[in-house]
């Protein structure tokens, strides 16, 4: 084989030798010394072109994008769609590792063998000829191909809280950590960890709450952090705001930025925080900015709270428009005797009034959803709810749909035993808090421990018929943490530049 190829290359030199003759000239013929490749590129995988960088110095070529996760099925027989060098001549080892072959771009190649190496495999190792047959080099070709879809969201148990907790939390996020507050056999009582933190039984911080009686041993009504402190209403309706710089110890806010007889606090923004107050009798919409402009609220002219805006359970996302101008998002519970609705109803706030984001019709609106939470996540507004069933998102905050089956939340064969924290199940879960870590893309579920959680789950029986089947478990109090697997990699990629 290799005299063949030997002959092969001298047949190349003579046949060029000759051509050139032809030309009449008499200076000697300099044949260049470049054995670089300039360009490489694989044909288009599901339609799409990889561009793959060629690391001249350390001899490597490599996509800097990695393929998609199902690329394995495409690559074991591919073209190599543009190859480019001085001379035209590259070999590769024959699949006994004893000769070298001419690549013949005209027939597909496998290049599974080379899939994110050196970790998984070996590189494919190829040899370029200079013009003049004399130098050589040679490269190793990696191709990179996510382990995982991008477009799933991937769930990671981070342990125990503490299974005293059996009821309602409320939580919010101060200094990348987390607080929650619950309300324990007549004491509210505080549980805060750093994000990132995997946990045992023991591992949360807990204590007592110190405030004077001024929550009577319920949880607050509304809980947010706002300039290093920590902000909450009583269920008491006692008009006042405590704060709180460690969870712990709370207080009646004494740095002036809350005036008036306040009900229910909202949401921040960067300059404010909105909130209800009640103003003879009637509740309308307010901030700590109206209150600095107008502190005997006579001059202003404000928006009273409709019958419809939540008034419990809050969950609030915060988010920038493409001008750069800071919004909120608001979703909760309503008043029963405001009357039924068949959605899960949005509020919006930029600084000015307070907007209803009802759907134009039923068949784009959220679901009525029990104890809805909202987040804003890779650039869309998301909302799911008790039981867990699934996520709906929009890109407007008005028109929703069902996010794809792989962007929701864990579900288990049950057929196959009961679920573990690798194989966990979510649905059926009613008690829960959730923040967000936006500076490392995780959302975070906070559960309150279960008896007796219930749904109906649906499974394959055959290929055209389906069974249900009644599922009855019990939880701890436990944490998990989510991520878009596409965030992961954007992560992981800017930290590597």
């Amino acid at each position: 084989m290799r005299k063949k190829f030997l002959s092969i290359i001298a047949s190349f030199l003579t046949m060029s030798f000759i051509i050139t003759s032809c030309l009449g000239g008499d200076d000697p013929i300099s044949y260049s010394p470049d054995a670089t490749i300039r360009l490489f590129w694989l044909d288009t995988i599901h339609g799409v072109t990889y561009r793959f960088t060629i690391d001249q110095e350390r001899g490597l070529i490599y996509n800097e994008d990695s393929l998609p996760v199902d690329a394995d099925t495409i690559i074991d027989k591919i073209l190599i769609d543009t190859l480019v060098t001085s001379s035209g001549i590259v070999t590769m080892k024959t699949r006994d590792g004893q000769n070298d072959s001419l690549i013949n771009l005209e027939d597909s190649m496998d290049f599974r063998s080379c899939i994110n190496a050196p970790q998984e495999g070996e590189y494919m190792k190829i040899k370029v000829y200079a013009p003049d047959m004399l130098v050589t080099k040679e490269y190793n070709i990696t191709v990179r191909v996510h382990k995982q879809d991008p477009d799933s969201l991937k769930w990671q148990y981070m342990g125990k809280i503490n299974d005293e907790i059996t009821g309602t939390q409320r939580a919010a996020v101060m200094n990348r950590t987390i607080y929650t507050l619950a309300s324990i056999n007549g004491q509210v009582k505080v549980y805060r960890n750093a994000f990132g933190n995997e946990t045992g039984d023991d591992n949360w911080y807990a204590a007592a709450v110190e405030d004077n009686g001024a929550f009577n041993g319920e949880v607050p009504t509304s809980l947010l952090s706002y300039g290093g402190k920590l902000y909450a209403t009583s269920a008491t309706s006692d008009g006042t705001v405590y704060e709180s710089s460690d969870g712990v110890t709370w207080s009646a806010s004494a740095d002036g930025l809350f005036k008036g007889n306040v009900s229910l606090l909202l949401a921040p923004l960067n300059s404010e925080v909105t909130f209800i107050r009640e103003v003879e009798g009637k509740r309308y919409f307010s901030s700590t900015r109206h209150t600095e402009e107008d502190a005997d609220f006579t001059s202003a002219h404000p928006q009273e709270v409709p019958a419809n805006f939540p008034i419990s359970n809050l969950s609030y996302t915060r988010y920038s428009t493409v001008t750069n101008q800071e919004g909120i998002m608001l979703v909760g519970d309503i008043d029963e005797t405001s009357g039924e609705s068949e959605s899960t109803v949005p509020w919006g706030y930029m600084g000015d009034q307070w907007i209803d984001f009802s759907p134009n019709n039923s068949a784009t609106g959220c679901p009525k959803l029990e104890h809805p939470s909202i987040i804003f996540y890779n650039d869309q507004f998301c909302i799911f709810g008790a039981e867990f069933e699934g996520i709906y998102v929009s890109k407007a905050g008005i028109a929703w749909s069902e996010a794809e089956p792989k962007f929701t939340f864990p579900k288990y064969n049950w057929l196959r035993g009961d679920p573990t924290p690798t194989n966990p199940d979510f649905r059926g879960r009613m008690l829960y808090a959730a923040v967000q870590d936006t500076e490392e893309q995780y959302i975070y579920i906070l559960f309150s421990a279960e008896t007796g959680v219930h749904f109906t789950e649906t499974y394959q029986i055959t290929s055209d018929l389906t069974g249900t089947r009644e599922v009855d478990y019990d939880h701890g109090a436990e944490a998990w943490r989510g991520r878009l697997n596409q965030l992961w990699f954007d992560l992981a990629n800017a930290s590597n530049q």
